[in-house]
């Protein structure tokens, strides 16, 4: 009996052994930085049928070096009417947007 509780006992720590040497992912809070993002340049040059240039706006650079992510337009939808108030079927002092 001793024999077969060592046996089991020898088999469970073989299946932890691995989480001891893991290593865990360490998430820090702060402000994004876009200069970490690593950015794939391919070198092939892609025809597409028309002048690009005539959709851009004047003075465009896409090289330029003030780049912040707080400056992108997002398009924002109106509201859509569902027929039903929703209200009704949240929880009072429902807040989507609180952490």
């Amino acid at each position: 009996m001793k024999y077969q509780k060592y046996l089991v006992l020898t088999f469970v720590a073989a299946l932890f052994l691995p989480m001891l040497s893991a290593k865990s992912a360490e998430m820090t809070k702060g402000e994004f930085n876009i200069d970490s993002v690593d950015y794939i340049e391919l070198d092939q040059q892609t025809e597409l049928g028309f002048e690009t240039s005539d959709y851009l706006p004047e003075g465009f650079d896409p090289y330029q070096e003030d780049v912040s992510i707080k400056s992108l337009n997002f398009i924002e939808e109106d509201a859509i009417d569902l027929g039903f108030e929703t209200k009704d079927y949240l929880p009072e002092d429902f807040n989507p947007y609180k952490e």
